[in-house]
Formats: C-alpha cells, structure tokens, sequence
C-alpha cells in the first residue's frame, strides 16, 4: 500500500500543494494535476535522498511555472475582494464575501446575489479553497434543473437511452463521466464554459450509454450528433485551465 505525506510549497504568490507518495517502483516520478503537483518516490527511498527529491520537484515547480504559467493559474494567492462579477451559465452573479467570528463558512443565492460568510481563522490560502467550493456548491444546486433537463433534451433528440441521476459537482479531474450504473456526472466548472461546449460534454457522457469506451464507434456516435465536437475539445484544451471558481 502506498504511504502519502502532504506539504504546501510557496513560491512567489503562488501555494501549490505537493503530495509525496511512497510505492513499489524504482524510478521517481513528479507531475502536476489539478490539485497540486504529485511527487511518487520508492517506497524504501531513504529519507536524505527524499529530501534531495524534494529540492528536485521544487525546482521543477518553478521552472514550469516560468514556462507555461497559465497552468499555474489556481494555484495563485491572489484574495478574492470583497464584492465581485461572476458569468454563470449565461447569467450575471454579484458575489458578496464577508468574515465573522465563527468556525464554519456559509453561502446562499437570493436572486443575482451570492452571499458568502466566512470564518475570519482562515489562511488565505484556506480562504481561497472555501471560497471556490462554497461557489461550485451553490451554483451547483441551483443550476442543477436547468442542466438536468439540457440533457434530457439532447438526450431525447439524438439518443433516446436510459439513465438514471444527473450530478454536478466541483471535478477537476475531468469535465463529466458516466457510470455503469447510467448515472451522468458533470463538473460545475462547465457552468463557466460556453452553452455549445456544456452541450458537448453532454453529447460525450450521453454516447458513454451506448458505447463504454472511446472507440471508433463511440466518436462516431458523438460526430453524428455533433460534426464539430473537435472544436469543442479544443476549446477546453485551450481555455479549460481558466474555467474555476
């Protein structure tokens, strides 16, 4: 079973989590995801040559920052201000974040409003996190209708296949999935996207009905019903990054 330590590295304005994983293999291997960057080492590695790979991820860390820093982008410290303008699927929100002394942390919608209070004992690195998940949170449930019958829409137009339960939650792995048990799971951060690539995600997670995999008849399936899918998919390859709470 592999052994996991986590640390946070500061660098510049930025606080990128490092998670250290020992486990049976022989070479040492660092990559970035979306929550953080992974460093994975021999599980019998010993401690002094653990630390010099530590050094060695930082370094990297930096170097790739230097080199493609939109990949870094939330991972910076900069605070979110007190009042801000957020595009949720199509619709305008004015975000209201305030700071009291309590332990937990809050949010509700009331119309174009989003309310957020915050226990004041937060880092700003803490900070940030709560606030981007108390946004997908709420966005989440309250976009959720409207997203539940796009699909059912697109579904009923092109595909007529059962399914069981739409979700929308804070993924930042990939953009949705579908189960084997026909449930539709789709990140909230589609919402920030546009209408045709939320439509796209769709179109991909409903084709998973048919087709279990990404073969040629899976494409096929997705092609028939969207021609222009790769244009999508580059979308999100080329703006995908930006699209966070």
């Amino acid at each position: 079973m592999a052994k996991k330590a986590k640390f946070l590295f500061e660098y510049n304005n930025y606080s990128i989590p490092i998670e250290l994983v020992k486990e049976w293999r022989r070479t040492v291997r660092v990559s970035l995801a979306r929550k953080g960057a992974y460093l994975r080492v021999p599980q019998v590695m010993p401690s002094i040559l653990i630390e010099k790979e530590i050094a060695k991820a930082k370094d990297w860390i930096q170097k790739t920052i230097a080199k493609n820093p939109p990949a870094f982008v939330r991972f910076r410290n900069e605070a979110y201000p007190d009042h801000f303008e957020k595009k949720v699927y199509g619709e305008t929100f004015y975000i209201h974040v305030e700071r009291s002394e309590r332990k937990t942390n809050s949010g509700k919608i009331k119309g174009q409003n989003l309310y957020l209070t915050l226990s004041n004992q937060l880092s700003a690195f803490q900070e940030k996190d709560v606030i981007k998940k108390l946004q997908s949170r709420l966005f989440g449930q309250y976009f959720l209708p409207k997203i539940t019958e796009r699909v059912r829409r697109i579904n009923d137009a092109s595909y007529q296949k059962n399914f069981e339960t739409v979700r929308l939650k804070y993924n930042q792995s990939n953009w949705g999935s579908c189960s084997s048990a026909s449930n539709l799971n789709f990140s909230t951060r589609l919402l920030l996207t546009p209408t045709q690539v939320i439509d796209y995600v769709i179109v991909h997670e409903l084709a998973h009905l048919t087709e279990m995999n990404h073969s040629k008849r899976f494409w096929d399936l997705v092609e028939k019903v969207m021609p222009s899918y790769k244009e999508k998919e580059d979308w999100l390859d080329q703006h995908g990054a930006a699209c966070d709470f």
